[in-house]
């Protein structure tokens, strides 16, 4: 595994609407392994391999992460902030910060009291202190507009298990990219495209933008979904799902019954273990913007199972990842122009 890259994609700023510095590290990864590398006006990267090839699957994986952006300083040179994302504001008082300032990278701490111990606890009542002696200093360093992340990092932990900020999506970005180059060594020769997508957290957009530009045959979206094997998570919800078990196909109202037979007969082809969720309605993820895209794609999802979801140290397992490039890699070498996916067959 090419745990430089990984850590790359983790360790490194792109809060939703501000992916444009980790999209360029992408573009510098994966040149060498790419026939195109193709961009977009709103921030997509897509990583091509065989672009002429007449079939194409179209991978997606959401590069942007949640966080805060700069909203108002005040007279006394607090920062205040509005979300980037699904934030929960309980996670920051008292923690570290960085905020992405137009005049360099700047640390703050977000205040915390008792009043804050409330219960229901807004992006509104957090406040952030960067040492500024007022709002004219303050805004030497920082403006509105800019992002804010909490100040954590990748740490490998026991048995494999590894805890990041934002794991959503970027591991599952690492996912896609590594599975092309697999493809590549095992001689696949349909079209691929690894979209990494920008503002899947706020907006969704960057999946519509690449789903209408490449127009797939087939496309799977690759994000996270919730674990099931720690406290406050019941299985009942959607399924099993535990860490270290595989990779998670999806069965939902918007997957195609043939992709996730082709996924789980080349899964128990090749030894790869794999887990199965069941949702209905929107899956929350780029697969629902794919799927709507033009007249319509054949979509699936694969997910990568995750604990503590959207706080500042999510926990994912390093086989996991493993997995999900192998079955991705399979299922690209499995499927072409010839591949029957009308569920009607």
């Amino acid at each position: 595994m090419n745990k430089k890259f990984l850590y790359t994609l983790l360790d490194n700023m792109s809060v939703s609407g501000h992916e444009i510095d980790l999209q360029k590290k992408v573009i510098a990864e994966m040149t060498p392994y790419c026939d195109e590398i193709r961009t977009d006006y709103t921030g997509n990267v897509i990583s091509i391999l065989n672009p002429d090839a007449p079939f194409k699957v179209m991978l997606a994986a959401h590069i942007d992460e949640i966080g805060m952006i700069v909203t108002h300083i005040q007279d006394d040179g607090l920062i205040r902030v509005g979300r980037a994302g699904g934030i929960r504001p309980h996670t920051y008082p008292g923690h570290q910060v960085v905020i992405h300032g137009y005049g360099g990278t700047v640390y703050g701490t977000v205040i915390n009291n008792k009043g804050m111990d409330k219960e229901k606890l807004t992006v509104g009542d957090l406040y952030i202190d960067i040492g500024a002696k007022d709002a004219e200093d303050a805004k030497k360093y920082v403006q509105p507009g800019d992002p804010i992340h909490q100040n954590t990092y990748h740490q490998e932990m026991l048995n494999g298990y590894l805890a990041a900020r934002a794991v959503d999506d970027r591991g599952c970005a690492f996912i896609i990219l590594e599975a092309l180059k697999l493809a590549k060594e095992m001689g696949c020769r349909i079209g691929v495209y690894a979209a990494t997508t920008v503002g899947e957290e706020t907006t969704m957009r960057g999946a519509y933008w690449a789903a209408s530009a490449i127009k797939p045959d087939a496309a799977i979206a690759v994000d996270v979904t919730f674990a099931s094997d720690y406290p406050g998570v019941d299985s009942k919800d959607s399924g099993t799902v535990t860490l270290g078990k595989g990779p998670v196909i999806c069965h939902g109202s918007i997957t195609n019954r043939k992709v996730i037979d082709l996924l789980k007969s080349r899964a128990n082809a090749n030894n790869i273990p794999y887990q199965v969720e069941a949702y209905m309605g929107d899956t929350c993820t780029d697969a629902d913007k794919i799927h709507f895209t033009g007249e319509g794609v054949v979509t699936a999802l694969v997910s990568l199972p995750l604990r503590y979801m959207h706080s500042p140290s999510e926990v994912c397992h390093l086989d996991d990842i493993e997995n999900s490039i192998k079955l991705l890699a399979e299922f690209l070498c499995s499927i072409d122009e010839k591949t029957d996916l009308n569920p009607f067959h």
